[in-house]
């Protein structure tokens, strides 16, 4: 997905641990997630949960409306 783009929209931080509130967009130009490419573009939300050890990411964990982007990828 050569567009494929996060947008920070918010950012907590708590010793090793950070939560971010993100939008992804993008336009799928293959098959993606079982849908054939539309052209059509997708937004959603997903909500992220980050561990960090010595500056580097160790675990993510992450929760977004599945639902929501399969709609979007029908076109």
């Amino acid at each position: 997905m050569p567009d494929f783009h996060w947008d920070t929209r918010e950012l907590a931080v708590d010793g090793d641990r950070m939560a971010a509130r993100l939008i992804n967009t993008g336009t799928p130009v293959k098959e993606w997630l079982g849908a054939a490419p539309s052209g059509a573009p997708f937004e959603i939300v997903e909500y992220a949960i980050y561990t960090v050890h010595d500056g580097r990411f160790r675990h993510m964990s992450a929760m977004h409306d599945a639902e929501a982007l399969r709609k979007q990828l029908a076109g």
